[in-house]
């Protein structure tokens, strides 16, 4: 007997979960190597990004606990995109740690800071990353109830 027929049409993993958790584990590879960069290099990384002087200013001047935040961002969502890849019902609740983590740097941004005019034009990035991510916590949330991660 073929092994698909022995699964519930409800179980198989959909092709779009390839595709969003594909996207998602680039896009965390790339945010995990610009934070590991950040952390290690800092300023020279910044310049050599081509940031201006006060986008480096303000970026070397993240407080400890914004840093904590981004880096739960970071990594919740990277651990995110594998653990759906791998079918784990922990992927909906390490987004949700992703966009605890991004609103949280977001708060100290644009609550706290200048991070808006450090910014730039660039400013809106962190609402859609949030606002992707927090897509991503629920329709892995969703997966999981409908029996397709374990």
């Amino acid at each position: 007997m073929h092994m698909a027929a022995l699964q519930a049409p409800g179980l198989q993993f959909p092709w779009h979960a390839w595709v969003l958790g594909a996207l998602f584990a680039l896009f965390g590879l790339a945010s995990g190597f610009d934070h590991v960069m950040s952390l290690a290099q800092g300023a020279s990384y910044y310049r050599a990004s081509g940031m201006t002087e006060q986008q480096v200013a303000h970026f070397t001047a993240v407080p400890f606990w914004a840093v904590l935040a981004w880096s739960a961002s970071v990594w919740a969502g990277l651990m995110g995109a594998v653990a759906l890849l791998v079918r784990r019902r922990a992927a909906w609740v390490l987004f949700a740690v992703s966009v605890a983590g991004s609103l949280g740097y977001i708060a100290y941004s644009f609550l706290l800071s200048a991070g808006r005019e450090a910014m730039g034009v660039l400013w809106p990035m962190p609402f859609v990353v949030t606002a992707l991510t927090a897509g991503m916590a629920f329709y892995c949330w969703r997966l999981g109830r409908k029996g397709v991660l374990r």
